[in-house]
């Protein structure tokens, strides 16, 4: 069975565009080299488009072949180092899910 992780957040005041870009293309540029990422085999994040009143500011969705794989991602020190150094000072609130379904 498939993992699918959805993880939200907004932003604490103050947090600019360029911030949240600079965040989107640090996490896209991890996803590209795909190193030590084997069983990744979605991953899509970006800005709300602002189509409904209440959603979250920024998401993510990264879908792993299995478990194991999702927890690999989940724990990858690159991962890791980018939550702790450029996602987590701006979080004002995240929700998450994991979720298994057929491939």
């Amino acid at each position: 069975m498939s993992v699918t992780h959805v993880v939200t957040f907004t932003w604490v005041e103050g947090t600019t565009p360029e911030t949240v870009e600079n965040i989107r293309a640090r996490l896209q540029g991890w996803i590209d080299r795909g190193e030590g990422l084997d069983g990744l085999t979605a991953w899509h994040g970006g800005s709300d488009l602002g189509l409904a009143a209440g959603n979250a500011a920024f998401g993510v969705s990264a879908t792993c072949v299995d478990r194991a794989a999702y927890v690999r991602y989940r724990d990858h020190p690159e991962h890791r180092a980018i939550i702790s150094e450029h996602i987590a000072p701006h979080i004002a609130t995240r929700s998450a899910v994991q979720f298994e379904h057929a491939s």
